[in-house]
């Protein structure tokens, strides 16, 4: 007997004990002591026990997985939410199945289908930059299925929300620019159709007229690419009253603007401030380190998987779910030495 073979009762057979027993202390059961829990493991590790998982979602209705829709995994802010996704769903003792659109509409529709078909017992997901029709969310929806937003969410639509308070982030990051004695501050976006890219607009617009400083439209740019925020930046650079500070959105948009200048003379902080919604592992590997904004990914990672698990719970339970929330993380402003 050797490895997906060997089955509960084998092991039960050899320790002269039961079935529910054994299965009780591989679980961990209180109600089974120390000595037959250390037994019952040594025998199973020997022997090269496998449980079955496939069996065991069967009988108890659930897939034992949950699914997560990304729009790209590049970079390192999805990376640390998944990172903050998963450590949850391994407390729990479910498997995650990542897929990604590559910021396409028709792929997000698929991935849904995938997850769907997969049976998953829930979905957690950040919406492409090209979505525009929303019927695919409202359709998992009426399901019945565990679905939870994070970081890209729709605005308009009755569901949980996890994401970073970008109104407020933005604010402090123009903020702490003009409090260094910046005053052409300008913005890198992203895409205009993105609520994250229209929050954080927002923000740098409220920090502008809150300390009256007047809105010069050059000074904001959008780069859906990197290659987009470097072209975009070249052309503020050359401008004949050029920006002393540039605030990035992601960390894309902060790949393409400090690559121009780079091919600039310009120092850091002394010709130009700048400062970006980074994690921690992006804003330290530029020189001079990046001020920044935390986009706190293994903290929405981590609070869209419990909100998910939550409302599991509620169906497997037969409890009615709780009304919608939005939930809004603090991201907080950590000084490097470009600002």
């Amino acid at each position: 007997m050797e490895g997906s073979s060997i089955t509960i009762k084998d092991i039960a057979k050899l320790l002269g004990l039961s079935k529910s027993t054994v299965s009780r202390a591989l679980k961990d059961h209180p109600d089974i002591s120390k000595e037959t829990k250390d037994s019952v493991k040594k025998v199973a590790g020997d022997l090269g026990y496998m449980p079955n998982v496939v069996a065991s979602s069967l009988r108890l209705k659930k897939s034992k997985t949950i699914g997560a829709i990304f729009p790209e995994i590049s970079y390192f802010f999805f990376p640390s939410v998944i990172h903050g996704i998963e450590e949850v769903a391994h407390k729990m003792g479910y498997n995650l199945l990542i897929v990604q659109s590559n910021e396409s509409y028709e792929r997000e529709v698929e991935n849904l289908n995938i997850l769907i078909s997969n049976k998953v017992d829930g979905i957690l997901l950040s919406v492409s930059k090209e979505t525009k029709n929303f019927d695919h969310f409202k359709h998992v929806m009426g399901m019945n299925l565990p679905m939870v937003f994070f970081d890209r969410i729709v605005k308009d639509l009755a569901a949980d929300n996890v994401l970073v308070d970008d109104i407020s982030g933005a604010i402090t990051a123009v903020n702490h620019l003009l409090e260094t004695g910046k005053k052409r501050i300008a913005l890198c976006n992203g895409n205009p159709n993105l609520l994250i890219s229209q929050n954080r607009l927002k923000g740098y617009l409220t920090a502008l007229e809150g300390k009256g400083v007047p809105i010069d439209n050059r000074l904001i740019i959008s780069g859906e690419t990197p290659l987009e925020a470097e072209t975009e930046t070249l052309r503020l650079l050359n401008l004949d009253s050029p920006p002393d500070a540039i605030f990035a959105i992601s960390d894309l948009t902060m790949t393409g603007v400090m690559k121009a200048i780079y091919q600039t003379d310009l120092r850091i902080p002394d010709d130009i401030a700048i400062i970006g919604f980074c994690e921690e592992i992006f804003r330290t590997m530029y020189n001079p380190s990046l001020t920044a904004i935390q986009p706190m990914g293994f903290e929405i990672g981590k609070i869209a998987a419990e909100v998910l698990f939550e409302k599991i719970s509620r169906n497997q339970e037969s409890k009615p779910q709780l009304e919608p929330r939005t939930i809004y993380l603090e991201g907080n402003l950590v000084k490097g030495e470009s600002t």
